[in-house]
């Protein structure tokens, strides 16, 4: 049952690996330069068309199964839930859709804990964000396979003039028009306006990037929403890999997150006994 913390907790490491950089401030790359301006107007009604996609939800769960691949290849079936911009619940049911290991993200804190052998690992938020203005609405469109701006949230109408994107072929490159210090980010979208890709591009030299692959979006109560997504990161010395497959999506349902720590019984662990375990 150990592998079961595994498959949680690999998920928070790409996320942390594929997010953290240095808390420098962000800074402004060039904008895209057009041929024509005619060409510019068709690139501007590309990006409102696609903004437009990307549709508002008060709560989302759905069913699914993670698969992770690295040192050895893990599978399980999983439950998710979230409250937009304030929690996930990741919930790990290998067998009979009993729960053995669960992640919780909120504002404040990443919970994640082993019930099998009853340890558990809290932490401040700052274990994900390392003071760059990743929340849990950022992690969300991450899931879920939304174009975002960090610190402005999912890009949306009013926010699309912080974006730019730029022709590839028949497809596009959407990118912030600021990028941070420590690295770059931009999605791929393709001509239908669904999302195909994030890439997390490191400003160290010689750093691999670190890439979520999208598919089987489908138009949904909260906009374009990608069934399945394809992560892969360098954690350490490990190139880790994560499949994620979400099915039966429903919206609006209300429902709590418990976010407390476990109770007697169980061991708390510290951060980096969990990069050792990982």
């Amino acid at each position: 049952m150990k592998k079961t913390l595994i498959i949680a907790l690999s998920i928070l490491a790409i996320i942390a690996n594929g997010c953290r950089a240095k808390k420098d401030s962000i800074v402004t790359t060039s904008t895209v330069t057009t041929a024509t301006q005619a060409g510019k107007e068709t690139l501007d009604q590309q990006l409102a068309a696609f903004a437009a996609t990307q549709g508002g939800w008060t709560t989302m769960q759905a069913g699914g199964s993670i698969k992770v691949t690295g040192s050895q290849t893990l599978s399980s079936a999983m439950h998710i839930r979230m409250i937009r911009d304030k929690a996930i619940y990741i919930s790990v049911r290998p067998m009979l859709g009993i729960e053995v290991a669960k992640l919780v993200v909120t504002n404040d804190s990443v919970l994640v804990v082993d019930k099998y052998h009853k340890r558990y690992v809290a932490e401040p938020i700052s274990l994900i964000t390392n003071g760059l203005p990743i929340t849990v609405g950022t992690l969300q469109d991450i899931f879920m396979g939304r174009a975002f701006v960090l610190g402005s949230g999912t890009v949306n109408g009013a926010n699309k003039a912080l974006v730019q994107l730029i022709a590839d072929g028949t497809n596009f490159r959407l990118q912030p028009k600021q990028q941070p210090s420590g690295f770059s980010y931009e999605f791929g979208i393709n001509a239908k306006n669904q999302m195909q890709s994030l890439t997390v591009t490191p400003a160290r030299a010689g750093s691999a990037p670190y890439t979520a692959r999208y598919s089987h979006v489908f138009t949904t109560l909260a906009g374009s929403i990608a069934h399945r997504a394809d992560v892969s990161a360098q954690v350490g010395a490990t190139k880790l890999g994560i499949s994620l497959d979400l099915k039966d999506i429903t919206w609006g349902i209300t429902f709590t997150i418990d976010d407390s720590k476990p109770g007697e019984g169980y061991k708390r662990l510290s951060a980096n006994q969990i990069t050792s375990i990982l």
